[in-house]
């Protein structure tokens, strides 16, 4: 389905059956308000027209931390929102970059920390769960990325690559279907 085409129907339908189904076969806990949350995230960037990382993120992330409380809230929340993105929607191509996905990974999870140590009372369990949960909810991006965006033949190695990055139960019964017995990589022997 097109971009034009989702903005003409119905993203919000669109977006959370995709969520739904891609947690369901995770096998992750149905929470309304993650779900909600992702379904937002992926309207929020799908209606942008600016460019993602037009910042990098760490320093995005620095001027947070000194930031009044409202400022950090939303550069937070921007540095969280966007390792998630990034990490679960792109993760083959930064494979191929200098930054790799634990980068996008582990300073997603500290952002939605951070908001869930000093944010407003009425959002710290919603981004501690966040901040928790960040390494199956790149998973579920990844899913609906593979299934709707980027499938291809190198879906195997796909989710093997996630694998490694997330040690998610899910990718790991996905492998152990097609026949591959997840496993670290081993040294390399001549």
């Amino acid at each position: 389905m097109s971009e034009s085409t989702i903005l003409e129907s119905h993203p919000t339908e669109f977006f959370r059956e995709l969520v739904r189904d891609a947690m369901k076969e995770r096998g992750l806990e149905h929470l309304e308000e993650t779900e909600f949350y992702l379904v937002a995230l992926l309207e929020g960037q799908l209606r942008s027209r600016g460019d993602l990382l037009e910042k990098p993120l760490a320093l995005t992330y620095l001027e947070a931390e000194t930031g009044s409380r409202f400022e950090s809230f939303q550069l937070y929340k921007h540095v969280g929102d966007t390792a998630l993105f990034v990490a679960g929607v792109f993760v083959d191509c930064l494979e191929r970059t200098v930054v790799q996905p634990a980068y996008y990974m582990e300073l997603g999870q500290l952002a939605y920390r951070r908001i869930a140590e000093n944010g407003a009372d009425n959002v710290r369990a919603m981004f501690d769960a966040l901040a928790r949960q960040f390494g199956e909810l790149v998973g579920v991006l990844a899913a609906i990325s593979s299934r709707e965006l980027f499938g291809s033949d190198r879906d195997t190695l796909r989710i093997y690559r996630r694998w490694l990055l997330t040690r998610s139960a899910a990718d790991a019964a996905e492998l152990v279907r097609r026949g591959i017995i997840p496993g670290e990589p081993g040294p390399f022997q001549h």
